[in-house]
């Protein structure tokens, strides 16, 4: 029960995809439709004049489409309210804070002169042995 993409071709299977005798250079891989986000999920199918289409989006589907070969594209700017990790520390010598915060990349950074200075300091590499 899926989709396949087979040399630009899409076709359905109904359990594992079998190919008889497949020539030499044959592609295939799982086939999806990818439809912009929309605030009613993953939509619905609609027919028109012979041909199934993906709503609200509107985009032509293979007549066996179902929502499982449908991925629904990130909303946009999600990443930009994506909360980051962060982690303080306390200085030895004063009752200053340090944050060190991982941005959406993965990248640790901190706010301690160390870090500022050399790029590398203490806080950091107890986040990298903590995580």
């Amino acid at each position: 029960m899926a989709l396949w993409n087979v040399n630009d071709n899409i076709i359905y299977s109904d359990g594992a995809l079998s190919i008889k005798n497949p020539p030499s250079g044959l592609f295939t891989k799982r086939h999806y439709y990818k439809v912009p986000y929309s605030n009613v999920g993953k939509g619905g199918f609609i027919e028109r004049d012979g041909k199934k289409f993906h709503t609200p989006s509107w985009t032509e589907v293979h007549p066996m489409a179902s929502f499982e070969d449908i991925i629904v594209e990130k909303k946009p700017f999600d990443e930009l309210f994506v909360e980051p990790e962060k982690w303080e520390f306390k200085s030895a010598s004063s009752d200053k804070l340090y944050t060190v915060k991982r941005n959406r990349s993965g990248k640790l950074s901190c706010d301690c002169w160390g870090y500022i200075a050399h790029k590398k300091c203490k806080h950091i590499k107890e986040v990298e042995n903590y995580v």
